[in-house]
């Protein structure tokens, strides 16, 4: 194993962590939960720190008191229940009339109600699972990526760079700041080409993908059907997506726990104030911090979306 370290920007860390990256993989626990709890496949050293029961994670409905109270959840719990039989009625159309369908996973919240939704209507063997691994990812975001797996049964198509088969080789060759040099070539490199690389050599003709309208800029208009591209959750709002979490005990990312409302890459992935979670935009508002695009304006994107 090699140490990484790498700068992070605004992440409530110290400003230079030093970060210990297996190389392999590392075996996941069982854990049993609660009565009337699922088991989850979760490691048992991460979870001392990170333990994913929903505690830390903010609700954003003032529901009100007494019979407001007991009205407004009734509506909150049919408005999911649609939504569910929405996104099992999508993905099981998305099987039946696409060819080869194919779900990239950042496992962030909304990728977890998919990849669950996906596992509940019987099509884990139907739909392929693609991670992309930047190489510049939260150790917690490869930890998280071995326990969903085995809590799942699933095993993911990982890809990266083309031309660095390991971590390692990509810093020896680029530089672990390669990404402040030039963010576009960083952005086709370790994203835009590995996921055009997988859409090839899948043959899809259906991209399912977790983007939603409440993440706003370039997303505010999404359809759930989009030519090549499938969209099953593009109406739901970031508090669905854990009210959908909470109902079935879905396993979420670790780095949740501890204030990240969104994850992407550890030096332009902040956390975000909890009163802000489920505002509008407000998950995405720690992505690409200190970040611009060529012209100036402020980086909403990566490019995989927009490529």
């Amino acid at each position: 194993m090699k140490t990484i370290v790498v700068a992070l920007l605004a992440t409530g860390l110290s400003a230079a962590t030093a970060f210990i990256l297996p190389t392999g993989p590392q075996p996941a626990v069982k854990l049993n939960r609660q009565q009337g709890l699922v088991s989850m496949g979760l490691n048992a050293e991460l979870t001392k720190t990170y333990p994913r029961d929903f505690k830390n994670i903010p609700v954003g409905t003032s529901y009100g008191k007494g019979e407001d109270s007991t009205l407004n959840k009734e509506i909150e719990q049919q408005t999911l229940e649609f939504l569910e039989g929405q996104l099992s009625s999508v993905l099981k159309k998305a099987v039946e009339i696409k060819k080869k369908p194919l779900f990239t996973t950042a496992l962030i919240a909304g990728d977890c109600v998919l990849l669950d939704g996906i596992a509940k209507a019987g099509l884990l063997d139907k739909i392929e699972i693609v991670f992309i691994d930047t190489f510049f990812l939260f150790p917690e975001t490869l930890d998280f990526l071995r326990e969903v797996e085995e809590h799942y049964g699933f095993k993911a198509k990982v890809y990266h760079c083309a031309d660095c088969p390991t971590q390692e080789s990509f810093y020896d060759k680029y530089g672990a700041d390669y990404w402040m040099e030039d963010i576009d070539q960083y952005d086709f490199k370790c994203k835009v080409e590995p996921l055009q690389r997988a859409l090839k050599e899948s043959g899809t003709d259906a991209w399912i993908n977790g983007r939603r309208r409440d993440h706003g800029a370039e997303r505010a208009s999404l359809p759930v059907w989009e030519g090549d591209k499938v969209n099953p959750i593009a109406f739901w709002t970031f508090e669905d997506c854990w009210n959908y979490l909470r109902k079935h005990n879905v396993p979420y990312h670790p780095l949740h726990d501890v204030g990240f409302s969104s994850l992407g890459d550890m030096q332009s992935t902040a956390k975000v104030p909890l009163e802000k979670w489920m505002t509008y935009a407000g998950e995405r508002s720690g992505r690409f911090q200190g970040l611009t695009n060529k012209d100036g304006s402020a980086k909403t994107e990566c490019g995989i979306h927009t490529k």
